[in-house]
């Protein structure tokens, strides 16, 4: 089971769990664990998933599939047929916002290529330029700069990472040579001076980026395993780094100096959500098919 955690327009937590192959999507009520509504027709497969908050109040769940990007409505579990995108293979999604404050879901594509679709619609409103040699994109997130509309930066599998401005589509600087085997995982971390994000790959190598300059920020994090998810979140005054993969340990550090914090629990893959009380909630899942959600206030001044 893979948990997708979002909040609420009333800041109230939802859990959205999916199956990697597809044949289940649905919300849970975190208070009791009963399911809130469930959709068991299947999809090709759950690639990745996120959560769009839309101007209305309400919310929507988009699933990046092997064939295509399938919508519902996140509250009431309708789905929404009429917006699904059928182009490449997506391997990632991620959220962001115009200036406005209009919702955007960007992907990576197989092709090389990161879409930009409009959260409210589903409408395609664009891509970057695909590479001349085939190379596909496989990780991407949003990383939220103050007074815009943020970056937007991509992986891709022989271990480059690739900024982007998110209402153009256009290429921001050279790639950065981050890695020496394809970039799995990147994660936006909390803003809390510089906009920073992180990345992971094959081998579990956890790397820290500024996404202004697209330069290193301190050594590399070695994990030990091979990693399959990260999360992060503001806990009090700090941001936070969790990641979870091949040895069924979820361990968190520090996502600005990188040192580690004392904390593990099992789990395979994680999603986590910071609560307006400087808390945070972290969702894991385990090998066995069984999620966790967990309050974490640990002090790790």
């Amino acid at each position: 089971m893979g948990p997708v955690l979002g909040a609420g327009h009333d800041d109230q937590p939802l859990l959205f769990l999916t199956t990697h192959d597809g044949s289940m999507v649905g919300r849970w009520d975190i208070g009791t664990g009963e399911n809130v509504w469930r959709d068991g027709d299947g999809v090709s497969c759950c690639n990745d998933g996120v959560l769009v908050r839309l101007p209305d109040g309400n919310m929507s769940l988009a699933i990046a599939t092997e064939d295509d990007i399938e919508w519902w409505d996140a509250l009431t579990g309708q789905h929404r047929p009429e917006m699904t995108w059928d182009g490449w293979t997506i391997w990632a999604l991620t959220v962001g916002a115009m200036p406005d404050g209009r919702p955007v879901v960007f992907g990576a594509g197989q092709n090389g290529a990161v879409y930009r679709w409009n959260g409210s619609d589903g409408q395609l409103l664009g891509a970057s330029q695909e590479k001349d040699e085939p190379c596909s994109m496989t990780a991407v997130a949003s990383v939220p700069v103050p007074g815009g509309a943020g970056l937007i930066v991509s992986g891709d599998e022989v271990g480059r990472i690739w900024r982007w401005d998110p209402m153009s589509g256009d290429q921001v600087g050279k790639p950065i040579m981050a890695h020496a085997s394809q970039v799995r995982i990147i994660e936006s971390l909390p803003l809390v001076g510089e906009p920073l994000f992180a990345s992971s790959d094959q081998e579990g190598v956890l790397r820290r980026w500024s996404a202004l300059t697209g330069a290193p920020v301190g050594p590399p994090i070695e994990t030990g395993t091979e990693v399959y998810a990260l999360t992060s979140v503001r806990v009090g005054r700090w941001g936070t780094l969790f990641s979870a993969g091949a040895d069924e340990i979820v361990r968190a550090w520090d996502a600005y100096t990188g040192e580690p914090i004392d904390f593990s629990v099992p789990g395979v893959v994680a999603s986590a959500l910071t609560q307006p009380d400087g808390t945070a909630l972290l969702a894991t899942g385990t090998a066995q098919g069984s999620v966790i959600v967990r309050e974490c206030g640990f002090d790790i001044s």
